[in-house]
């Protein structure tokens, strides 16, 4: 396997939870193990051994090449192919941050949602008015004090980002490493999170797209540069994505979420900024 030297060029809905029962098995083939040899770091909780991070920012300030594979957001994935730390492998083409399909293979879906028990949200106004859970995961953090001001999800305006600093810092939102456990064990009666069919299969009560907009969250399979064992972690991924009941993309489209606004990479400035929003947040809330 050769690596290349640089990269190529409305209103509220509740989801159907019937259809998504349907689509449980869209995070993956759970038959499927991965072979001991092989190292996984995922920012999506997976149905087999892996190192599990919350978000994409904490895993690539690590050394990736202690892992033979890798599943992250697909924003981070760009970041990756720009700093040509990927091997090139025989992925789907045509995607906005993967044009030729040379560095990642799709894997599923999620959208950012709220997940509650008892009485339904309406707004993300519930998020500050309720004693609510949050992810450990600075892109639908602050994408939702973002969006509650009006705001794009992707926005990069300091000013902007700076209404969001003050009003996230005024709560000091409980951030936890797995809201919708929190939830499940009585924690509370409502949690922000990255929502996957299989995570909506099992939530237990309901899941509330908001009516500001949602993020929608592509997760892809990558290799690093200079993993230990790329074969066999191109080979695991390859028998996965042709396992009888595995779906490579989970159709967030079919769900009719108002404003699902995919996630994409941030210029410098903007993610210094929001990095240092994060550290002073993380540190009010430890």
């Amino acid at each position: 396997m050769r690596s290349r030297s640089s990269a190529s060029r409305s209103g509220a809905t509740r989801i159907n939870r019937r259809a998504f029962l349907k689509l449980s098995a869209a995070v993956g083939a759970a038959s499927l193990t991965p072979a001991p040899r092989l190292s996984i770091a995922s920012t999506l909780p997976l149905p087999f051994p892996h190192q599990f991070f919350p978000h994409a920012e904490s895993l690539l300030t690590l050394r990736l090449t202690a892992f033979n594979l890798l599943l992250i957001p697909a924003y981070a994935a760009a970041d990756l192919i720009r700093r040509s730390a990927l091997h090139i492998i025989p992925g789907q083409p045509g995607r906005a941050h993967d044009p030729e399909g040379a560095f990642t293979i799709p894997y599923t879906r999620a959208v950012g949602a709220l997940i509650y028990q008892g009485a339904p949200p309406t707004s993300l106004d519930d998020l500050w008015t309720r004693d609510a859970l949050w992810p450990d995961a600075p892109r639908l953090v602050i994408g939702a004090a973002l969006l509650r001001r009006g705001y794009s999800l992707n926005d990069t305006h300091p000013g902007h980002l700076a209404q969001a600093e003050e009003d996230l810092l005024r709560l000091g939102p409980r951030l936890v490493r797995d809201p919708v456990a929190g939830l499940r064990s009585g924690l509370t009666s409502l949690a922000l999170a990255a929502v996957s069919a299989r995570i909506a299969a099992a939530e237990p009560g309901g899941v509330f797209f908001l009516p500001e907009g949602a993020a929608l969250i592509e997760y892809d399979w990558a290799i690093p540069l200079d993993a230990p064992h790329p074969e066999a972690a191109l080979s695991f991924v390859t028998a996965m994505a042709h396992a009888p009941r595995f779906i490579a993309k989970h159709p967030c489209g079919t769900l009719h979420a108002p404003r699902l606004t995919p996630l994409t990479p941030l210029p410098a400035a903007a993610l210094a900024q929001r990095a240092g929003i994060w550290a002073r947040l993380k540190e009010i809330t430890a």
